[in-house]
């Protein structure tokens, strides 16, 4: 039975510890920015569910643009600076304020999706902000 519980607790450890080799367990910083800034789904849904909807009780957000790519495509782009533009382009949403629906809880959005460069702001070669350029 010890030989046992010892086999199990180390093919355990082993799996974590390559996970972490393979890049399997996610970065807090990628998840920081993939929150932020990178978007897969519908805008009303996604900025509810990531608090960004309402800036007070009585006022929602008017707008915010999302990237749909990966953290390691648009980290990418940092080539190692504190900053690097994008050579190719990106697909972004923006999420922008339906006047009809803009009052808290009730905020919602309209989805426009559009194909621009980047510029990224980044940290440690890590992506922390991200501007459109037109």
């Amino acid at each position: 039975m010890k030989i046992s519980f010892f086999f199990f607790f180390l093919l355990v450890s082993l799996c974590q510890l390559c996970s972490g080799f393979f890049g399997f367990n996610r970065r807090v910083d990628d998840n920081k920015f993939e929150q932020e800034h990178i978007v897969a789904n519908l805008c009303t849904q996604v900025m509810t569910d990531r608090g960004y909807d309402v800036l007070d009780k009585n006022t929602c957000k008017p707008e915010k643009t999302f990237i749909k790519a990966t953290v390691d495509e648009v980290r990418a782009v940092c080539g190692g600076g504190g900053k690097g533009v994008s050579k190719e382009i990106f697909k972004l949403v923006e999420c922008k304020l339906d006047p009809a629906h803009n009052k808290p809880p009730n905020c919602e959005y309209t989805v426009e999706e559009v194909e621009k460069k980047i510029l990224v702001t980044c940290a440690k070669n890590k992506p922390t902000e991200f501007k459109i350029l037109e």
